[in-house]
C-alpha cells in the first residue's frame, strides 16, 4: 500500500495532498532533531531539522561578546517557523538584503537518500549535485535531518524608525544608496473582531547594522497617524501628532534575535511593545502613552478595547494562534477560533511603484468588506522591498530555486484567514483572483515579469510545479531519477518534481 507522507518541521506552509486526520497520509513530525551546535573555528551553526528558528537565535545569544560589537547571526526566518521547511523552499529573511537567501547560505546538509541505510553529508565538495538540488528543491530528494549554516558578524542592535508609509516606501525603494541593512516592510491590514472591522497599516522598518533613522517633520507624523488609525478612531491633526510626539527622540534598538521577535508580531493580533516583550509582565495595560507611542512595534495606535490585561492563562478577546513570550515566561496563551482555515500567499515582483502598493492597499479594503458576510477574519497584503544587491555571488545552477546576481525578486505577500471548511471554496478563489489582480498591476508597472520563479514558501497548492523552478525543472527531474530509481519520495505531499521518463 503507497501512502502519501508528509515531512513536517515548523509547519508554518501549506500544502498540497496531505489530510490531517484522514487515513490518506502520515506525518513525519521531525521535532526529536532538535541539536544546535556553533562552531566558533569554521563560523558555522549545525541546526537539526526539528529546530524552530527562535531556537536558534536564543542558542546563538550567549555569544555575543559585551567587548565587541560583532555578534554572531544566522540568515533566519520568523522565530516561530521551522528551520527545515523555510530553508528548502528559499528562505527570505531580514538579512536578505546584505547575506542573501536561507538557501545562499547553507554550507552542508545531512541526508538520508532514498533507498540509503544511513545518512550522508551533502556540500560543496562531497554529492555536489545533489547539494545545489536542496538549496530550495524542497523534500524532493530525501529526508534532511541537518543544516549546517554559514554564521556571519552582525551588529549587537538593530533599530527601527518612525516614518511616514507610503510616500516613505516609494522613498526608500527609489534609494539607490541605501544601506543593505536598512530592512522596511509594511502590510495594509483588516481584521473582523466582534464584527467589527478594524483597519490598520503596521509599518516595521529595521536596520541591522547601523543607525538608519531619519527625524519625521510633522506633516508625515499626521499622516502616518492618519494612514495608521484603526476603524472606527477619529484622531488626527495635533492629536495625532502627540500621541506620535515621541518619535523624535530617535529610534529604540534591540538584540537581532528580539528583531526577528518583532518581525514575528507584525501580524499578530495586537501591537505589543517591545517593553512588553523583554519584561515579565504578567499584566499590562495598553495605553495610548508617549512611551508606548515610541517603543510599539508596529505603527498603530492601540485600541484599548482590544484586550484588557496579559495575565498567564487570562482569554484575551479576540482568539489567535499566537503566543507572547517574554523572555522564558509566556505572557499570554490565546486561544484558536473554531476551525481556523487561512493561506499565505505571494505574488514576486522585482520593485514597487505607487500605483501597486494602492493596489495592494486598495485589495485588502475590497476583500475586508467580505469578511462579516463569510466568517473572514483577517485580510492583509504585506508590502517588503529588497535591495538590488540582495543576490549579489549567486551564480546560475548554484541553487534549485532560481535567483542570479543582479536579478533580485521578492514575496509581496497576502495573508488571509477565515473560519469554517464551509467557508474554503469562497476565499480560496477570492485569494486566487485578488492575488492575479495584484499581478495584472505590477506587470503594468513594470514591478513584474511573467517568468519569475514562483515561491515554493508561499505559493497556493494549484500552482504547477514546474512555475516555481523554470528553466532548472528539467535538471532537477534527471536529478530524481538518479537519487530515487523508486519514486519513494513521490509519494510526499507537496510540490513534488516529476522524476518520470526525459
Amino acid at each position: 500500500m503507497n501512502l502519501r507522507g508528509l515531512l513536517k518541521s515548523g509547519g508554518h506552509i501549506s500544502v498540497p495532498k496531505i489530510y490531517p486526520g484522514s487515513k490518506e497520509g502520515v506525518i513525519i513530525y521531525m521535532r526529536q532533531f532538535k541539536h544546535i551546535h556553533y562552531d566558533e573555528e569554521k563560523k558555522t551553526l549545525d541546526v537539526g531539522a526539528g529546530v524552530i528558528w527562535k531556537d536558534v537565535y536564543k542558542y546563538l545569544e550567549p555569544f555575543v561578546s559585551a567587548a565587541s560589537d560583532d555578534a554572531p547571526g544566522v540568515v533566519g526566518g520568523d522565530p516561530l517557523v521551522g528551520v527545515s521547511g523555510w530553508l528548502l523552499g528559499g528562505g527570505y529573511s531580514l538579512l536578505t538584503n546584505k547575506f542573501g537567501l536561507g538557501i545562499d547560505n547553507i554550507v552542508g546538509f545531512r541526508v538520508l537518500l532514498p533507498g540509503a541505510k544511513a545518512v550522508c553529508p551533502v556540500n560543496a565538495e562531497e554529492n555536489h549535485d545533489i547539494f545545489e538540488a536542496l538549496k530550495g528543491g524542497g523534500h524532493n530528494f530525501g529526508i534532511i535531518t541537518q543544516f549546517t549554516l554559514r554564521v556571519h558578524k552582525q551588529a549587537k542592535r538593530a533599530s527601527f524608525p518612525w516614518c511616514s508609509i507610503k510616500d516613505f516606501l516609494i522613498r526608500f525603494i527609489r534609494d539607490e544608496a541605501r544601506p543593505e541593512e536598512a530592512v522596511v516592510v509594511a502590510a495594509f491590514r483588516h481584521d473582523l473582531e466582534e464584527n467589527k472591522l478594524k483597519s490598520f497599516i503596521p509599518l516595521t522598518a529595521w536596520n541591522t547594522d547601523i543607525s538608519f533613522c531619519q527625524n519625521t517633520r510633522g506633516s508625515e507624523t499626521r499622516e502616518l497617524a492618519q494612514l495608521s488609525l484603526r476603524g472606527g478612531d477619529n484622531l488626527s491633526g495635533s492629536d495625532a501628532v502627540q500621541a506620535f510626539g515621541s518619535q523624535s527622540q530617535g529610534p529604540p534598538s534591540m538584540s537581532l534575535a528580539e528583531a526577528y521577535e518583532a518581525f514575528s508580531l507584525r501580524n499578530s493580533p495586537v501591537p505589543v511593545s517591545l517593553k512588553t516583550l523583554q519584561a515579565n509582565f504578567h499584566s499590562v495595560n495598553l495605553e495610548p502613552s508617549s512611551e508606548i507611542g515610541r517603543n510599539i512595534l508596529n505603527a498603530d495606535l492601540i485600541d484599548t478595547k482590544l484586550f484588557t490585561s496579559l495575565q498567564i492563562g487570562n482569554k484575551i478577546e479576540r482568539d489567535s494562534l499566537t503566543v507572547f513570550a517574554a523572555g522564558n515566561s509566556v505572557i499570554a496563551s490565546l486561544e484558536s477560533p473554531p476551525d481556523l482555515r487561512g493561506r499565505m500567499a505571494c505574488i514576486m515582483v522585482t520593485t514597487y511603484t505607487r500605483t501597486l502598493i494602492d493596489e495592494a492597499e486598495n485589495s485588502a479594503k475590497r476583500l475586508s468588506l467580505l469578511m462579516a458576510a463569510n466568517h473572514g477574519i483577517r485580510v492583509s497584503f504585506e508590502i517588503w522591498p529588497f535591495h538590488k544587491n540582495a543576490f549579489n555571488g549567486v551564480r546560475q545552477g548554484q541553487t534549485a530555486w532560481p535567483h542570479v546576481e543582479g536579478k533580485v525578486f521578492g514575496p509581496l505577500v497576502g495573508w488571509f484567514e477565515w473560519s469554517g471548511k464551509k467557508n474554503d471554496e469562497f476565499w480560496l478563489k477570492k485569494v486566487a483572483n485578488s492575488l492575479e489582480e495584484l499581478h495584472k498591476v505590477a506587470l503594468q508597472e513594470n514591478c513584474t515579469t511573467e517568468d519569475l520563479p514562483k515561491y515554493l514558501n508561499l505559493t497556493l497548492e494549484n500552482t504547477p510545479v514546474k512555475d516555481i523552478y523554470r528553466d532548472n525543472y528539467e535538471k532537477l527531474k534527471s536529478l530524481r531519477r538518479k537519487y530515487d530509481t523508486q519514486n519513494v519520495m513521490g509519494l510526499a505531499a507537496g510540490f513534488v518534481i516529476d522524476a518520470g521518463e526525459a
